[in-house]
């Protein structure tokens, strides 16, 4: 029991440098950045209230959507906070901002008649970052910080729960995708023409995105690889959890799915973006960045 104690406790709390939250602190908040530079969301001011059907902490706290113009402006500053996150700018504050607009500003779609489920792991990520000290190194605040003489930040537990908690979210992310599959549809969601029909289904315009190829159209076609490829997501999904235990599961699971992702753009069309983004935490940032000194 002791040793299982230590074990707990060494991967929630061992100590750790800063430097793969930092990293993850980058991309994370850089890809995001990225990602929503385009997003519009002062149309969703002016939808009649007809439509307007809260959930959430929108329902509890009888929250209306503002205005076009208001929303603009929260959109922006919301992206601005997105990027001084990134740099390590003023980070207790920007990434706090990042984590309070994107609570809102992603929450407010889902009020009218559609819950959609692309980006609430960011919003639980971005609760995460906002309470790691995840500014300690490669930061603005750092490069502030060695300029006014302050001593540079060692190993601590602070640099790694924040990582792991991030693992923890997206294991129950994915993990209780497989379970829903086979709760509801039983083995049958596997051996029967399901995937067949799912396949020929997302070829007429059903989803966000439509597919890149025709290939999902072709597979439908063959009934052993649409059951070869249900059989691999469910496998991949109900596996995902053990990467939290085995460092050799670490190494399959997560690039395992990052390609099942990819593979639903391809032939089925919904996009994931925000999935694969949020993956990158599972990269181990310091050991590339010790490589890349090295060379």
């Amino acid at each position: 029991m002791n040793a299982l104690r230590s074990r707990w406790s060494s991967f929630w709390f061992g100590a750790e440098g800063p430097t793969d939250l930092a990293c993850c602190r980058i991309v994370f908040f850089g890809l995001l950045a990225i990602f929503y530079a385009p997003l519009q969301l002062g149309a969703w001011g002016d939808v009649s209230p007809v439509f307007w059907r809260p959930v959430s902490f929108f329902k509890v706290f009888h929250l209306q959507a503002p205005s076009p113009t208001a929303l603009t402006m929260m959109a922006l500053g919301w992206k601005v906070a997105l990027v001084a996150s990134a740099c390590g700018a003023a980070t207790r504050v920007s990434t706090l901002m990042a984590f309070v607009g994107g609570l809102y500003l992603l929450g407010l779609p889902h009020n009218f008649g559609k819950v959609h489920h692309f980006d609430a792991p960011v919003v639980i990520i971005l609760g995460i970052m906002a309470l790691a000290r995840c500014g300690d190194a490669y930061s603005v605040d750092r490069w502030l910080g060695r300029r006014r003489g302050r001593p540079s930040v060692g190993p601590s537990p602070e640099y790694r729960w924040p990582v792991r908690a991030v693992w923890l979210t997206l294991a129950l992310v994915f993990g209780s995708a497989g379970v829903a599959k086979l709760r509801h549809g039983g083995l049958a969601w596997i051996t029967s023409d399901n995937m067949a029909v799912l396949l020929l289904q997302h070829a007429y315009h059903v989803a966000n995105r439509d597919p890149l190829t025709d290939w999902g159209v072709r597979l439908s076609q063959i009934p052993w690889a649409c059951r070869a490829i249900a059989l691999a997501t469910v496998l991949v999904e109900l596996g995902y959890p053990l990467s939290l235990v085995s460092a050799r599961a670490r190494r399959f699971f997560p690039a395992a799915m990052v390609c099942t992702l990819l593979g639903i753009r391809l032939l089925m069309g919904p996009t994931f973006t925000q999935f694969l983004i949020c993956n990158v935490f599972w990269i181990p940032w310091d050991r590339v960045v010790r490589r890349f000194e090295r060379n």
